[in-house]
């Protein structure tokens, strides 16, 4: 691990030897989220759905849909092992 972290320090330290004074700072990474149009009037620049609370899926319903389960909950196959 040692080795890893010293080459992440290396290739900042070389990142830091850059100059970057004529590079804008950007806020977003992607043009996607960066758009503003009539739909996504919420100030992030992208279009949510209003959040509405409405029911959920009746518990008894879940349990049918599972392929295995204990009455209560889920069960999967064990994969973490001690």
């Amino acid at each position: 691990m040692l080795k890893d972290l010293n080459s992440i320090l290396d290739y900042i330290d070389r990142l830091n030897e850059l100059d970057t004074s004529n590079v804008p700072p950007m806020a977003q990474i992607s043009a996607k989220f960066g758009q503003s149009t009539a739909e996504t009037n919420n100030g992030s620049g992208q279009s949510w759905r209003e959040d509405i609370p409405r029911p959920s899926l009746p518990h008894a319903d879940a349990m049918k849909n599972a392929p295995e389960t204990d009455g209560d909950f889920f069960k999967v196959p064990k994969v973490i092992e001690k």
